[in-house]
């Protein structure tokens, strides 16, 4: 499965992008995870829009959103699994801007990283871990610890 972090607006530089791009590669050295792609993306509306319109049956929408599902890490483990099971090909995830995403629907998945309100930065840092965290799960890796 190839996994998208969406970005509305910039992507900083500095320490939370240095520990996306560390939880990034370490995605990517997993093996047999399932999740053949992990990548962290600025995009406009334009390409938003193109991304909402191409949605097919093998590709998952999930909009960040305080208001959204909040999940444990072996809940979220376990729905990523769901994905790859049923042969979703590609997840979206989309963090939008201070006052949100441009873009809404019933249809998307809405998950809430945390009862707490985080910075755009470091919703992606949290979100990297977790899905490296489910990388680790799925492969009986010791870096979570039951």
């Amino acid at each position: 499965m190839k996994v998208w972090i969406i970005c509305e607006g910039r992507i900083n530089k500095g320490p939370e992008r240095e520990l996306c791009e560390l939880y990034s590669n370490r995605i990517r050295l997993i093996k047999n995870s399932g999740i053949s792609n992990f990548e962290i993306k600025q995009s406009t509306k334009k390409e938003i829009s193109k991304i909402l319109k191409s949605k097919n049956h093998q590709t998952v929408l999930i909009i960040l959103n305080e208001m959204g599902k909040n999940y444990s890490t072996i809940n979220f483990s376990a729905l990523i699994a769901n994905y790859l099971e049923n042969n979703i090909k590609n997840l979206y995830l989309f963090i939008g801007k201070h006052n949100g995403t441009s873009f809404d629907s019933e249809e998307i998945k809405k998950v809430s990283l945390s009862n707490l309100t985080f910075s755009h930065s470091l919703s992606r840092v949290i979100l990297c871990e977790q899905f490296y965290r489910c990388a680790t799960i799925l492969t009986n890796h010791p870096y979570h610890k039951y």
